[in-house]
């Protein structure tokens, strides 16, 4: 009787190990899918302010405020999508993240701040020219530095 008690006790513990580690997984496949939701909706944001920054669309402010609020409402949220057990799995996202976790989230902190300050500042396509692009920099300061292409 003792050996079976013994038997179930280890297939409990291996249970539980498994357990444990599908649930890590899932955590980390849960960050990992969180961050990329939210990263999915700016490249589609960005795109008019893009064509309209190279003349190839013109100026339009109500879809530049909608871009602006997509990058102000998501970026506050993605420095905690990062943690430490979200380095591996489906993701293009480099070990330098967590090297350098501090400056990477201020690119999150700057991407909200330079988005809000842009919601007030550009009234017109003049503004627009000169407002837009210190926004839009964060985004090739964080692609370039701390994503795999």
């Amino acid at each position: 009787m003792s050996g079976r008690l013994v038997t179930f006790g280890r297939l409990a513990l291996v249970a539980a190990v498994l357990a444990g580690g599908a649930t890590a997984a899932l955590a980390q496949s849960a960050a990992i899918q969180a961050r990329k939701d939210i990263l999915k909706t700016f490249g589609p944001a960005s795109r008019a302010p893009g064509l309209m920054l190279r003349g190839e669309q013109p100026f339009d402010l109500a879809a530049v405020q909608a871009a602006l609020k997509v990058f102000a409402d998501g970026a506050p949220k993605l420095p905690a999508l990062f943690p430490a057990d979200s380095q591996t799995g489906d993701t293009k996202a480099l070990p330098l993240i967590w090297q350098e976790k501090d400056k990477f989230n201020a690119i999150f902190t700057k991407l909200e701040a330079d988005s809000k300050a842009a919601m007030t500042a550009i009234t017109n396509e003049a503004t627009f020219k000169t407002e837009m692009p210190k926004v839009l920099g964060n985004c090739g300061t964080c692609h370039t530095a701390y994503r795999a292409r």
